[in-house]
């Protein structure tokens, strides 16, 4: 089986956080990654979150994270019934599980050593506050002896450790198409970020890895390759260097990391805008080209070429799309981007 392969994708003409461009066709043109000094990135202030972050100080180890349930109320875990009575006399939901967040960090951090060895390829991890456990995902049609191996060793890990059976591997979405070419393939575009008075076209560093020139699917000049990070990140950025092609960022103003459970869109130049929630965070993804750690997990469809599409919450930018199970958009779907403030942060860049 062809697991975690790379496809090729496609993105739309105009350069704006919510439309896609396409890319050139597949090639294997070697990424440089240009890197400079983090930067600050301005964060919005989420109302959801400071709260949490109080919590999280004032519960110390009994603290075992939070999200938004599907009414939309704030729900922190705790692992004791005194610390629930301090949650719910703050106004918020408490729910006492077992595992705190240090012993389930813990575990993904074993988990994570692993990364790369064999067995891993098409599997993915994370903390799931939700279910309060690690969850190592495992495609149904994956039962070779590597990965065998690598379930039962992942078992071993500890009792918070739990195994689940998912339709197939993650993917970087890559495929033929228009709008962003450079050779062949086409991708799509996260947001427009500027630094030092020039604007960059930030997408995925799969796809700028794979050419350094790029068009819009009507000829026009959009720029050079800047940066790539592939594998270990999935972030590019391209420098705009055709004054008379327009950009922008659409709604989107600020960038931020929305609680667990909170409603997401996505953008991209393949299936447009699909909707969902995000899973979780940090999560540990094991592609046929490498391993991605600390992406963020949605339930939002992605195919190829919405690779480097916008993940988005109202008017705030949180990530860019990396990959996720290809096949119709079913149920159960697995979706997983790049924390767009750590693109942005690595190239000294702010939202246009």
């Amino acid at each position: 089986m062809n697991r975690g392969s790379s496809l090729k994708r496609v993105a739309p003409p105009l350069l704006s956080a919510a439309a896609l461009m396409a890319l050139s066709a597949y090639g294997t043109v070697p990424a440089t990654a240009e890197t400079q000094p983090a930067g600050p990135v301005q964060h919005a202030q989420l109302p959801q979150n400071a709260p949490t972050d109080q919590f999280a100080g004032r519960l110390g180890s009994q603290y075992a994270g939070s999200y938004v349930d599907g009414a939309g109320k704030l729900v922190v875990n705790v692992t004791s019934a005194s610390a629930a009575q301090q949650v719910k006399a703050a106004g918020a939901k408490a729910r006492v599980v077992e595992n705190g967040m240090k012993p389930l960090n813990d575990s993904k951090s074993k988990l994570d050593r692993l990364a790369g060895t064999a067995g891993t390829t098409g599997l993915s991890w994370g903390v799931d506050v939700v279910s309060n456990s690690v969850v190592v995902n495992v495609p149904k049609g994956d039962k070779d002896a590597a990965t065998n191996a690598f379930v039962k060793r992942a078992r071993s890990v500890g009792k918070n450790v739990v195994v689940k059976r998912v339709a197939s591997a993650p993917r970087t979405v890559l495929g033929p198409g228009d709008a962003i070419l450079t050779g062949g393939s086409r991708c799509s575009v996260s947001a427009i970020g500027v630094g030092g008075g020039t604007t960059y076209v930030v997408t995925a560093g799969h796809c700028t890895r794979i050419g350094a020139s790029w068009t819009t699917s009507g000829g026009q000049t959009v720029g050079t390759r800047q940066a790539t990070s592939f594998p270990g990140n999935d972030y590019g950025t391209i420098r705009v260097t055709n004054s008379s092609l327009p950009t922008s960022n659409a709604q989107l103003t600020q960038v931020g990391r929305p609680p667990v459970g909170t409603q997401i869109q996505k953008k991209g130049s393949t299936t447009g805008t699909t909707s969902g929630t995000i899973r979780g965070y940090g999560r540990t993804v094991n592609y046929q080209e490498g391993t991605v750690t600390d992406m963020i997990e949605t339930t939002a469809c992605v195919q190829p070429g919405d690779s480097g599409g916008s993940l988005q919450s109202g008017s705030t930018a949180i990530g860019i799309t990396s990959g996720g199970t290809t096949g119709s958009c079913r149920s159960g779907f697995q979706s997983f981007f790049q924390p767009l403030d750590e693109a942005l942060q690595s190239q000294r860049l702010t939202l246009k």
